[in-house]
């Protein structure tokens, strides 16, 4: 596991609390739902792998063996503990997966030159899809990086699929982005994926609290 630290703009006192108490706002659905569907995912990857927006971590240790990761995030303080859970949760000789720490976001050209045009087997998408700035940009930038063949791999909280749920979240998500550090609750990345020209090969919606969706893209020839 290595880390790089790259120079960026001071974090907010909420930028730094919100990376602070995320993981304990975040444990009972995580315990209680997520956790299983990220290791459903996760765990068979192989290969070179982008981890887009990997927050605090939590996908780290279900990286396999055949895991070579390259994981991006534009929060020094997400990424701080990021670093404190593999310390915290893993003794070294069960870090199996070789994973690459980045603090940058896309957008950032910096950043995207870490990662060479068609060169990933998967890019990884989980709970990030809902903040990036420009959803339409992080698809299509996630279809440059990908070999021919390979997959995006999501799960994320998205649009209510009934007109009244719709109405709900256009309405509370001003107020939900502005307290949760930009995510929106509101987004389809579903519409932008196919319009983008990827198919899903495997899919799945739930919902606990919020409507929920898990899927496999790769991009149609």
């Amino acid at each position: 596991m290595s880390f790089s630290s790259k120079s960026t703009a001071p974090e907010s006192l909420y930028a730094r609390l919100f990376a602070r108490f995320y993981d304990r706002f975040m444990n009972r659905i995580e315990t209680k739902v997520l956790y299983l569907r990220r290791k459903e995912l996760i765990a068979p990857l192989h290969g070179k792998i982008l981890e887009i927006g990997s927050g605090t971590g939590i996908n780290f240790p279900l990286y396999g063996s055949k895991a070579d990761v390259t994981a991006i995030e534009p929060s020094a303080a997400m990424m701080e503990k990021a670093k404190q859970r593999m310390a915290n949760l893993l003794q070294p000789s069960s870090v199996h997966s070789k994973i690459r720490m980045e603090i940058g976001g896309l957008g950032n050209p910096e950043t995207e030159a870490l990662v060479p045009p068609n060169s990933m087997d998967a890019i990884v998408f989980t709970l990030v899809l809902c903040t990036v700035p420009d959803l339409e940009y992080a698809i299509r930038f996630a279809r440059s990086r990908l070999k021919k063949g390979g997959k995006i791999f999501l799960l994320e909280h998205v649009q209510a699929q009934s007109a009244a749920g719709r109405i709900l979240q256009n309405i509370l998500n001003p107020f939900w982005k502005r307290f949760a550090q930009g995510c929106n609750i509101n987004r389809n990345p579903a519409a932008i994926l196919k319009a983008e020209g990827f198919r899903s090969i495997q899919e799945d919606r739930f919902r606990h609290t919020l409507p929920f969706y898990q899927a496999i893209y790769e991009f149609g020839e």
